[in-house]
């Protein structure tokens, strides 16, 4: 009963480091440069414009709802 024990006990302590190197392997993948890369950091500027312009015209609304009081 204890050999079945410690051999559970390795296999499970083993699946456990495998699952950790898999991880390292997909943080390391997603950090390679693909031919999408120039798209995508167009898209995420257009976003930050927009919220630039989102910001920029709720604070024209609060000025002249202020300058209206």
């Amino acid at each position: 009963m204890r050999l079945q024990t410690y051999v559970v006990i390795g296999l499970w302590v083993f699946c456990a480091g495998c699952g950790e190197s898999n991880e390292a392997e997909q943080s390391s993948a997603t950090d390679r440069e693909t031919v999408f890369d120039p798209l995508t950091d167009t898209l995420e500027r257009a976003r930050g414009v927009e919220d630039t312009l989102r910001q920029s015209a709720e604070e024209r609304r609060r000025q002249l709802e202020e300058d209206e009081d």
